[in-house]
């Protein structure tokens, strides 16, 4: 993936810390709305869980600035985070994922140490 800045800093939590992805999140995909149908039938034969994000405090599902669709998608393990990217990104339709494979150049994880915070960097 490219991307237009300098430097590309992840900022999270320690909950966001994970042994194996797809472990227990679940992963965004963005998608144009007129080929929903067709995108969740493929995310269903690379064996994930399609689920349209609904919205919490209005009636409908979530529409992002661009006026897509989120789907959320259950995956019981994600082997080949790569692999994955690049098939999600290439189903006609889709605009983006939640993978980042070989974007970040920082990642700052904020947690709470002896009750103190604290960031740490992670390579």
């Amino acid at each position: 993936m490219d991307c237009l800045a300098e430097q590309f800093i992840v900022v999270v939590d320690s909950s966001k810390l994970v042994d194996r992805l797809g472990s227990t999140f679940l992963l965004p995909v963005e998608v144009i709305p007129m080929a929903m149908t067709p995108v969740i039938r493929t995310i269903e034969k690379l064996g994930g869980q399609p689920e349209v994000r609904m919205g919490v405090k209005k009636a409908g599902p979530v529409v992002t600035d661009e006026g897509n669709l989120v789907i959320d998608v259950k995956f019981n393990s994600i082997d080949n985070p790569a692999e994955l990217e690049k098939s999600l990104n290439n189903i006609p339709g889709v605009l983006e994922n939640g993978l980042f494979v070989g974007v970040a150049d920082v990642i700052l994880v904020g947690e709470l140490q002896d009750g103190q915070p604290i960031v740490r960097e992670i390579a």
